[in-house]
């Protein structure tokens, strides 16, 4: 009995100190509020705030205000700071360009929700509306921000022009051996709140190794760390999220009249590349480009492939003939188009030399 009472006790201290520990956890870190905004905007790390019914949202938006508007969509964890060298090619083919931390990312505020479908595209689509974005958009998303992107367009089809899909999860399991861990109720919790900092800002500098200057990446990151509810989110999301199971979305899209543009690194290890032959099968549209020994990272590693191939889209989009056809949708739908290459090649030779005409309202 002595014995029981014992273990009893003991169990109950490790619970007590567990739960101070998660407690003490999150309140060492700072609130993401109205003054730390002030402040950010006054060290001049941050760009523009918009108040949505869910919460704060932190947005760059640049370009020429009659310009094609192209929206960035980032992935999971890292911020939108992964877009800062797309912006001048961007900006300076003649396009609006609009980037944005996803809610409990970057310094978008953490509400206390549940991180599912239904925020990330609420908080896109209120975005759009406060900014007064009354025409289609051409939307780019990231890994994670392919997802969001394609539940949009799913849920929007009148809102969207074209998509481009980079890495985009939800066609299938992703490689993540600590996701079982984390998914238990309780232990993941307290995992979060106390290792995730550790655990994130690992992942960050592990994508960025091959970055030529990873600096302004992985401080934003740390800094994205500093404020309260980023972990939870982040656990949330996982929870919540459809982050291999959006196959129904992705069908939606393949049975419209969306260009998209598809972009993967063969040897991708976060969303494998096999998932590209089901994105194929569901949206049938697409255009599929693949670079041999090019990761997930590849956004970063190399922006002027990426952007590149994003601006010759958007120019197919702008050559299009877009007058309604029997149905009442565009005309000479983009054929599929596959391209390899190494991350060592200087450029990519199958791609077709489109330079965007001058942009016209949609």
């Amino acid at each position: 009995m002595t014995y029981v009472k014992a273990l009893g006790v003991l169990v109950i201290a490790i619970a007590l100190i567990m739960l101070m520990s998660y407690w003490a956890a999150g309140r060492a870190r700072a609130a993401l509020d109205a003054e730390a905004r002030e402040k950010l905007l006054a060290e001049g790390v941050a760009y523009s705030f918009m108040d949505l019914p869910d919460g704060t949202v932190h947005y760059r938006l640049e370009g020429p205000e009659n310009g094609q508007l192209v929206v960035l969509v980032h992935g999971f964890a890292t911020p939108s700071v992964i877009w800062a060298q797309y912006f001048k090619p961007l900006t300076e083919a003649g396009y609006r360009v609009l980037a944005f931390d996803n809610y409990g990312r970057g310094l978008s505020d953490r509400p206390d929700t549940v991180y599912d479908a239904d925020l990330f595209d609420n908080q896109l689509s209120g975005l759009l509306d406060a900014l007064g974005v009354n025409r289609r958009v051409d939307l780019v998303g990231y890994s994670m921000g392919g997802g969001i992107v394609t539940v949009f367009a799913a849920r929007h089809p009148e809102r969207v022009r074209s998509m481009t899909l980079i890495a985009p999860v939800g066609l299938g399991k992703l490689s993540n051996e600590r996701t079982e861990m984390l998914m238990r109720p309780l232990i993941g919790d307290w995992i979060i709140r106390l290792f995730g900092t550790k655990m994130f800002y690992a992942a960050a500098a592990d994508e960025a190794k091959n970055i030529p200057n990873p600096g302004p990446l992985l401080a934003a990151v740390n800094r994205q760390l500093q404020y309260r509810g980023y972990g939870d989110a982040l656990l949330s999301t996982m929870r919540n999220y459809p982050l291999e199971t959006a196959d129904s979305y992705y069908a939606t899209v393949g049975a419209s009249s969306i260009p998209v543009l598809a972009v993967w690194g063969e040897a991708d290890e976060v969303v494998p590349f096999g998932q590209a032959e089901k994105l194929m099968e569901l949206v049938p549209q697409a255009q599929l480009r693949s670079y041999s020994g090019m990761g997930h990272n590849i956004g970063v590693v190399d922006p002027e492939l990426v952007s590149g191939l994003i601006l010759r889209f958007l120019g197919e989009q702008q050559s299009r003939v877009t007058s309604p056809g029997a149905a009442g949708k565009p005309r000479g739908p983009l054929a599929r188009m596959e391209s390899r290459r190494c991350a060592s090649c200087g450029g990519d030779a199958t791609a077709p030399e489109i330079a965007p005409p001058a942009l016209q309202a949609n």
